[in-house]
């Protein structure tokens, strides 16, 4: 009898110490990570600049492998977002992957917008900026058409573009790209007519500010940062968990301003009117018909995206004519804010998959 309860007192003891070794370990680490804040190393996969406009760079990642892959493919990232969380890190680089399967890889840096930029209109970024880039691809590459993926608002361009423009796009990518825009999601409700002077905000600020959308977003979720605290906790006595944390919040804190008339049709058109899930949006008095779309289209959600709700993105493949489509939803937690490109299984699982690969259908 005395013998069990000691052993039971050592076992104790033994789990007892290794959880305060590892809670040592993990301030040790807190304490290192306060007084001697390092920025993240972030973009680090080399790119040739093809192409510059205002703000904008047209990034070009070449593959070194030997793979016959010759339809280009151009990445359009968020406009509130850096281009960069297609390119994270090494091993959590969704550039890094392509170009290691021999894809020849593009993506829009579209810069920081400064008060000069206010005047930009919504349609400029469609057939003005995002077109020029889609046609410098095709001049370099010598290609008729490109794949083309989208990633957030950047998915909301591009599927506008490829209605638009559905000759130049063989393949359509679409990553928690919102389509329809009265859904069950609080931004919906918020950014409503009712709710939401988007004039008065525009006219007072000229872009909107990075950081007013930034807290919109935490308002989202009032408890996320509490949340964060504990996940970075729980990571901190393994570096690179710790370091993939930390890099991933850089970029979730980097954002940027949404110049000022962009941002007001974004809103009146996509948030309050609805029109683009309705055919009835209208790009230089041209009419976004989602139907025209018959290129191969791949839609990707997130079960628990609360910034693009699955069914605001899925409806997509309801509305084009593609010649083949799918449609994947992630049952993790990524989403719009926290990306599958950005995580290590994202890249290796979802861009694993078929639907990419077949050179004879889809993305060559």
């Amino acid at each position: 009898m005395l013998t069990a309860t000691l052993n039971t007192w050592a076992a104790t003891y033994d789990q007892w110490a290794q959880s305060f070794t590892r809670s040592q370990e993990r301030m040790f680490a807190w304490w290192r990570i306060v007084l001697d804040p390092k920025p993240p190393v972030v973009a680090a996969t080399p790119a040739d600049v093809v192409y510059q406009e205002n703000k904008l760079r047209l990034l070009c990642y070449r593959s070194k492998t030997l793979s016959n892959r010759p339809v280009p493919l151009l990445m359009v990232a968020s406009i509130i977002n850096k281009y960069y969380v297609l390119d994270l890190k090494p091993g959590r680089s969704l550039v890094e992957y392509l170009l290691g399967r021999g894809f020849d890889v593009w993506i829009i840096d579209w810069g920081t917008p400064t008060d000069e930029d206010r005047l930009d209109t919504f349609d400029k970024y469609i057939n003005g900026y995002l077109a020029r880039c889609v046609q410098k691809v095709l001049d370099v590459t010598g290609q008729a058409q490109l794949s083309l993926l989208g990633y957030c608002i950047g998915g909301t361009f591009t599927a506008i573009y490829t209605a638009l423009h559905n000759d130049q796009v063989r393949n359509l990518i679409q990553l928690a790209a919102p389509i329809n825009f009265h859904d069950d999601g609080m931004l919906s409700a918020w950014a409503s007519k009712e709710a939401f002077p988007v004039d008065q905000v525009v006219d007072v600020f000229g872009n909107m500010p990075r950081w007013l959308m930034q807290t919109s977003f935490q308002w989202l979720r009032p408890t996320n940062e509490i949340a964060q605290a504990v996940n970075l906790w729980e990571r901190l006595d393994d570096p690179r968990k710790a370091d993939d944390f930390l890099t991933l919040r850089y970029w979730l804190n980097d954002n940027i301003d949404f110049p000022g008339e962009a941002y007001r049709k974004y809103i009146k058109d996509c948030y309050q009117d609805n029109l683009l899930v309705q055919n009835r949006m209208k790009i230089d008095g041209e009419t976004v018909d989602l139907s025209r779309i018959t290129a191969n289209l791949f839609t990707i959600t997130a079960a628990q995206d609360h910034i693009c709700p699955p069914r605001s993105a899925a409806v997509l493949n309801d509305l084009v004519r593609a010649r083949t489509s799918g449609f994947w939803s992630l049952r993790a937690a990524i989403s719009a804010s926290s990306p599958a490109v950005a995580h290590r299984r994202g890249c290796g699982s979802s861009w694993g998959t078929g639907w990419h690969n077949d050179p004879d259908k889809r993305s060559g």
